[in-house]
């Protein structure tokens, strides 16, 4: 099950808000230039990593018996270079490293 690959407290609400995050992304591309200055071929891939390495980082944070979650280091990893990696655009980069 995609909401059991960590024990981590805060697996389960950050999933839900990844999944809406991704959901928006793509609900933007809907509107052209409105949307996103530029076209960007966000897919599940970006997702399902994104998933994958939060997934990760709570697993080995529960493991270290560590209460705090690594939200820098998530919010970098998910919004900067996940997501953010193919964005060229600085108002539209501005969107995601928010």
């Amino acid at each position: 099950d995609l909401l059991e690959e960590s024990q981590h407290q805060s697996f389960r609400p950050l999933v839900y808000a990844l999944t809406f995050l991704h959901a928006v992304i793509q609900e933007r591309r809907k509107y052209g230039k409105i949307g996103w200055n530029v076209m960007y071929d966000f897919n599940e891939s970006d997702f399902s990593i994104s998933r994958k390495l939060m997934a990760l980082y709570l697993t080995k944070a529960w493991e270290d018996g560590d209460e705090s979650m690594p939200w820098g280091s998530l919010k970098y990893l998910v919004g900067d270079a996940m997501y953010g990696g193919r964005v060229s655009d600085d108002m539209d980069r501005r969107v995601l490293s928010t």
